[in-house]
């Protein structure tokens, strides 16, 4: 994973496969792929490109609002991703979110998941941009002269 960190990835894998409500936080950009494979008669699958919640009850009370029409979901799983975007591919991450996805059977839910990771490129990009550019950052300490 980038030589950063150290993540159980068949921990991952195993709650991609199970975990009905499940989203990925990437600090790095302050989002969070947030995915709800619950389904009704209307809705499919939902995924999407979050701002980070302040906590799990907070993205579930964000759920309730958003699929007013499913039950209430019991638990979302949360999964912190302090790497790159692309670390999720490297990993393995994305293809196992692409074959659950794709699983649901739901073409939309498949071309939500795609563009969610476009945008989370896109973000990212931004991000390091911004940071080399020195925009919306600040020196905490400069070195004497």
């Amino acid at each position: 994973m980038d030589g950063q960190f150290s993540l159980n990835l068949e921990a991952v894998f195993r709650h991609i496969d199970k975990a009905e409500t499940f989203s990925l936080a990437l600090p790095t950009i302050k989002r969070a792929l947030v995915i709800d494979m619950r389904t009704d008669g209307d809705d499919g699958p939902f995924i999407r490109v979050m701002p980070m919640a302040r906590s799990a009850a907070d993205r579930l009370r964000t759920l309730r609002r958003l699929r007013p029409s499913l039950p209430r979901a019991a638990e979302i799983l949360v999964v912190p991703w302090p790497s790159f975007v692309d670390g999720l591919v490297r990993a393995g991450v994305w293809e196992r979110l692409e074959k659950r996805v794709s699983l649901s059977g739901s073409d939309a839910a498949t071309d939500a998941l795609e563009k969610a990771f476009d945008e989370l490129r896109a973000t990212e990009a931004r991000e390091l941009g911004a940071l080399l550019r020195g925009e919306q950052y600040e020196v905490v300490w400069s070195r004497s002269s």
